[in-house]
């Protein structure tokens, strides 16, 4: 469904040097993994005959236990339509080697061997070498008996160009051992551009010379599921692998045709995390650790260009709003990093016919407790007699109204630039920026911008991180109010109580779901079908289903008629792993929308 993998993977309590013990054990762990209907599901390696048997494993009568152990489990799930892969040890020519074996609908369909299996020549049928491809539902699929995660980073060349490696692994349990094999499981996802799935070791076996404990890990772009079992107990993982995030990490393709091929099986729901933000960590520490990054990029790559053209003033054209706000710390940032006086930072507020007070005080109020050149300038005057000038009928308040009003204010600041010979700091945001939020020729215009590649909503967090971080009580203050203000671009007069009439949000809808979308088209390459199916799981009751179809048809609309003001865009640096810039992104400026629209209603 929707290019989701449903991947198992189950550990269970084992029986020391006793195959039919074990399976018995098994049987009970499987019966609960098949239930969420899985198109695979992974057993750790050797699970019917682990290690712990010692020299037991050499006498060939144990080993023919366990294949018999394995045939009466396939009976057992002969209606089982998942791909099923059990390890136990084979015997070839006298040695015991670890096998997983392929069993389906009631059938064990044959044996993939390890990277290092000691045979030669052509394999007897139904042995496959570990470089054997299988297709499970269309996901590429490797299976990898090298010792686990760490192990796999060996055998580089098997992995390259696969949707997913299968790492069943039967490892002693050390101190950290858990850690690391998430760890090696992330970094493996990362750097191949492929899925991890891993099931380590089972509980119940003998505790000497080893412990023995129960594992499973998922990973998938370098993030990670993981169930660890306790003492005498059980792990089950489940847990849907997405494709399109997967193959958008992949370096290369597999020319090679798969050994083996199995259907991927029908559900109605999704087994996996959906985060509303998906840009940020989930965890709170790291989501901290990620914004100062941010933060920290802006001002270096805004420092880097002043030091670059010798420039030492930067003009910010300031409104109170949190985009303009987020431009002004990261300005400060830059002055400090490049030992510049505060006063380099040219902070210009142009009210117009609809700033609101709240928003005029903000957008004073701060640079002047950041100690910056603080100016302002109206701009209803000169926007008058330009509308007088182009016989704009009087009192029409149309977009020649609201955008010569931001033409206004970009003509502005590029004269105050010549004039002080300074860099022009571009205040847009990448959400606007998507959705051609922005006045061509205006606001959509600077010398250099540093808000661009930041989602609406992580400047908005970014903002209350500085906030925080302020040991100026007044700066935290106006911060706050910054924060609690509507977002408004404040073209349209305000009310009679002089409240802000334009809300943004209102009239685009809620920045977070727009970035929600963004993230997952741009970075992904996600259908408007499936866009759809994971805004609902993410954002569970919050939205009815029609709302978020209405915004996403209002977003795909005003991406593609946005791009024109998008290849004109100002020069930025791409900080964040998504983003429009032509290095990212790259689009026609008259394309049609149709197509995604009919996918989305069909």
């Amino acid at each position: 469904m929707l290019d989701l993998i449903r991947f198992a993977a189950v550990t269970g309590r084992v029986d020391p040097a006793s195959p039919g013990g074990s399976r018995r054990f098994l049987t009970e762990e499987l019966k609960k993994a098949a239930l969420h209907i899985p198109d695979a599901i992974l057993l750790p390696s050797e699970v019917l005959l682990p290690p712990s048997a010692g020299s037991l494993r050499r006498h060939g009568y144990l080993l023919d236990i366990a294949r018999r152990e394995l045939e009466a489990l396939a009976l057992d799930f002969q209606d089982l339509e998942s791909l099923l892969l059990v390890g136990l040890p084979l015997d070839l020519g006298g040695v015991p080697v670890p096998a997983m074996a392929l069993v389906r609908r009631g059938r064990v369909l044959g044996f993939v061997l390890p990277p290092d299996a000691p045979v030669s020549g052509p394999l007897p049928e139904g042995l496959f070498p570990a470089e054997s491809l299988f297709s499970i539902g269309g996901c590429r699929t490797r299976i990898l008996l090298c010792g686990g995660p760490s192990g796999a980073f060996r055998h580089a060349a098997l992995l390259e160009g696969c949707d997913a490696v299968l790492l069943p692994c039967y490892e002693p349990a050390r101190v950290g051992s858990f850690a690391r094999a998430e760890a090696d499981a992330a970094a493996l996802s990362r750097a191949f551009g492929c899925a991890a799935v891993c099931c380590c070791g089972a509980g119940g076996d003998t505790s000497s010379p080893h412990a023995w404990k129960g594992w499973a890990v998922i990973a998938e772009a370098g993030e990670t599921v993981s169930i660890r079992a306790d003492f005498g107990q059980s792990a089950e993982l489940v847990y849907d692998i997405d494709l399109d995030i997967v193959r958008a990490g992949r370096r290369s393709a597999i020319p090679a045709q798969p050994a083996l091929s199995f259907p991927g099986l029908d559900r109605d729901y999704a087994l996996r995390t959906f985060s509303s933000t998906p840009y940020l960590p989930m965890d709170p520490a790291e989501e901290e650790r990620t914004l100062r990054e941010w933060f920290a990029l802006q001002a270096e790559s805004l420092a880097a260009r002043l030091q670059n053209t010798g420039l030492e003033k930067m003009l910010v054209g300031i409104s109170g709003g949190l985009d303009s706000t987020l431009a002004l710390l990261v300005c400060q940032r830059a002055a400090g990093l490049l030992r510049l006086d505060s006063r380099s930072v040219i902070a210009v507020t142009m009210p117009g016919f609809g700033t609101s007070d709240r928003t005029h005080y903000n957008a004073l109020a701060l640079p002047r407790e950041l100690a910056m050149d603080t100016r302002e300038i109206p701009i209803g005057p000169a926007v008058t007699q330009h509308l007088q000038d182009i016989r704009h009928p009087a009192g029409e308040q149309d977009v020649t109204y609201e955008n010569a009003q931001a033409r206004e204010r970009t003509q502005i600041l590029l004269d105050l630039a010549n004039q002080e010979g300074g860099l022009v700091v571009g205040t847009g945001d990448l959400t606007e920026e998507a959705l051609g939020w922005c006045t061509f020729g205006g606001d959509a215009l600077a010398n250099y911008n540093v808000n661009v590649t930041l989602p609406k909503t992580a400047i908005r967090r970014l903002i209350a991180l500085c906030a925080g971080d302020s040991p100026n009580p007044r700066v935290r203050e106006i911060l706050e109010d910054v924060l609690a203000t509507p977002v408004s671009p404040e073209l349209l007069p305000t009310d009679e109580s002089g409240a802000i009439v334009q809300k943004t949000e209102e009239i685009l809808g809620d920045y977070e779901v727009h970035d929600f979308f963004l993230y997952y088209f741009i970075k992904y390459g996600f259908s408007p079908k499936k866009l759809l199916f994971y805004a609902k799981n993410a954002f569970d009751d919050r939205y009815g289903e029609e709302r978020l179809r209405g915004w996403l048809k209002l977003f795909l609309r005003r991406f593609a008629g946005g791009q024109f003001k998008r290849s004109a865009a100002p020069e930025a640096a791409a900080i964040t792993d998504f983003g429009l810039s032509s290095a990212d992104f790259i689009l026609p400026s008259d394309m049609s929308v149709r197509t995604l629209l009919k996918e989305l209603d069909d």
